[in-house]
């Protein structure tokens, strides 16, 4: 099976073959999967450690670059990294790279050639963007950008390219939610996903609490895209009602579950409801509710700071290895307690 058939009549691209069995599997209604999962690294958890390097500051969060975090998580146990493209050189959230097509390609072999050296997978890397911008010249440079940075995943060997749908608009009010999703994100969305087969790469359209909070918006913008080349990161902290400061009070689990058969990659938060709120996530009713979807893919953990965290990297000598190192025991152990 693969999520890309090819079709010479419909398009001139000559799609790759992406194999649906390293995301979803075909079993049994109600079946509970007992096998392992693989467990990956996001980069943005060392996102201010991260930045430090990036801009060269010698002050705030100590500095590391992408190489020495790609050797922690081989070192602390993941399975995978989840690449994001802000820490590769030449990356810029607002306009095409800053440096040379060079540079930027012979960047991404270098990580491709660590990862293969070390042993660890490559499971997805990222963009920023905004999809539901007023602004339709903002639109076309973000999907001018999300083909050039998925172009350096093909490079690089990640099979998932993160977009994001857009930070809510001002004129919300004036258009609606749903004439916004179908006139802006969605034809994006679609040349993306169309772009990103041609490269064998999965557009993974990620709930990132903005224009999509919930899982019927999951839903409606995916049927609305209608391309076999997208799915969801299903990130776990940021199911909330639409326009809603937090997901305090809501049923967050229900929605993780209602998109499982439409998810290609996760993040999975320390916090539901929200980085600002206090409630840990119950891991082990995560992982029952992924054990009973037909989901295989790999599980990354993203942990976000706020100020005021007690371990927020700024205050810390070196960077969060040992916050990470415990996110990861505490995602083995109720795996393991799952089973």
């Amino acid at each position: 099976m693969s999520r890309v058939q090819p079709n010479e009549e419909a398009s001139n691209h000559v799609y790759m073959q992406i194999p649906t069995s390293q995301y979803l599997a075909d079993i049994p209604k109600g079946a509970y999967y007992k096998g392992d999962y693989k467990l990956g690294l996001n980069f943005y958890s060392f996102s201010h450690n991260l930045n430090s390097w990036m801009k060269g500051s010698t002050e705030g969060a100590p500095p590391i670059d992408t190489m020495q975090v790609i050797r922690f998580a081989k070192e602390a146990g993941f399975d995978a990294v989840d690449i994001t493209a802000y820490y590769i050189p030449g990356y810029d959230n607002m306009t095409m790279p800053t440096k040379s097509d060079e540079e930027i390609f012979e960047y991404a072999r270098k990580i491709k050639q660590l990862c293969a050296e070390l042993g660890i997978a490559i499971s997805g890397t990222g963009v920023k963007n905004d999809f539901a911008d007023p602004n339709e010249e903002r639109r076309l440079l973000d999907v001018k950008r999300t083909k050039y940075w998925i172009d350096v995943a093909a490079e690089m060997g990640a099979p998932v390219m993160r977009v994001f749908n857009g930070a809510v608009p001002k004129d919300i009010h004036r258009f609606g939610w749903e004439a916004i999703a179908r006139e802006r994100i969605v034809p994006a969305l679609k040349e993306c996903a169309e772009y990103g087969a041609s490269k064998g790469v999965i557009v993974g359209m990620q709930n990132h609490g903005d224009m999509v909070c919930t899982a019927d918006q999951v839903i409606r913008i995916l049927k609305w895209v209608d391309h076999p080349n997208i799915g969801l990161i299903n990130d776990t902290g940021f199911f909330k009602k639409f326009m809603h400061p937090t997901g305090l009070d809501y049923a967050w689990y229900d929605d993780i579950e209602a998109v499982l058969p439409h998810t290609v990659n996760f993040q999975v938060k320390r916090k539901p409801a929200g980085a600002n709120t206090d409630g840990l996530i119950d891991l082990e009713e995560l992982f029952r509710r992924i054990r009973s979807s037909n989901y295989r893919g790999y599980i990354p953990i993203e942990t976000l700071w706020v100020n005021g965290d007690e371990n927020h990297p700024q205050l810390l000598s070196e960077p969060p290895y040992e916050q990470v190192k415990q996110f990861l025991d505490q995602l083995k152990a109720a795996l393991e307690s799952t089973k």
